[in-house]
């Protein structure tokens, strides 16, 4: 009789590399995209701009010339730059239109600049619509966590060769569930600092960008902003060589080639 061959060990799994992890996160981004910029391109003509989606492959912006007067909530005071940007499907139907309003102000060898952004409707008229940005990304979110609990690949994963496994039973068709969700979600472990400095101030001035842009809030986030950085470094550099970066080690996972 042959001898039943030895289980798989995870360790002696050839892992993915940096470009083909990127390759594969780019195709599921557009896979997921697509269909939410088709849908915002319809939403937007329907409502004349009032639902829209401003994440996309395609933006063009332009320099305005005269702030709009009643913005709610108002711009920095002294704002002296405006910047109207539309994002569209392909660069043909408008998913997205918005208005950025700033002060820019320079101090020797630093500049500080501090914006309010308010949406526009298809004719320009600055409004508070509705945007869908958020569901597309808890859509991208979703999506990966479902195919990789099931399969253990997203179709980028199969174009590129690679797939993920549960580093206990490398062996299995999929990942569970509960490691598949603390996967993703330790990645945005580094801007954890930075977002909830952000939801702090915002919550705690309105959104009114002159409240929520000062005081000590720009030193703190420039510490928040050096945290975030050097995560990503850290995961850039595991990657690279290809070892498991932090979030695979937490959640107990591999990215291997397929």
């Amino acid at each position: 009789m042959n001898a039943a061959p030895p289980p798989l060990d995870a360790a002696d799994l050839p892992r993915a590399g940096f470009w083909r992890r990127l390759v594969a996160l780019v195709i599921d981004s557009i896979i997921v995209i697509l269909p939410f910029q088709m849908l915002a391109a319809v939403l937007f003509a329907m409502t004349a701009g009032t639902v829209q989606m401003n994440s996309g492959f395609y933006s063009s912006c332009m320099d305005g010339k005269t702030i709009p007067q009643g913005l709610d909530p108002p711009p920095p005071h002294d704002s002296n730059v405006m910047r109207v940007c539309r994002t569209s499907l392909l660069g043909a139907a408008t998913t997205g239109a918005t208005l950025t309003v700033g002060r820019v102000t320079r101090e020797g060898n630093t500049t500080t600049t501090v914006s309010q952004t308010y949406m526009l409707d298809k004719d320009g008229t600055p409004i508070r619509g509705t945007s869908i940005d958020l569901i597309y990304d808890l859509a991208l979110l979703a999506y990966l966590v479902i195919m990789i609990w099931k399969t253990g690949k997203t179709v980028g994963a199969r174009l590129v060769g690679v797939r993920v496994v549960d580093a206990a039973h490398p062996g299995a068709a999929g990942v569970p569930l509960g490691k598949a969700i603390i996967r993703y979600l330790a990645m945005l472990i580094g801007a954890v600092p930075a977002v909830a400095l952000l939801i702090y101030q915002y919550v705690a001035t309105g959104g009114v960008a002159d409240a929520m842009f000062t005081g000590r809030f720009f030193e703190w986030f420039a510490y928040a902003g050096l945290l975030l950085g050097l995560w990503g470094i850290v995961l850039t550099v595991q990657v690279a060589r290809k070892t498991d970066p932090v979030y695979d080690k937490l959640a107990g996972t591999a990215v291997v080639k397929a």
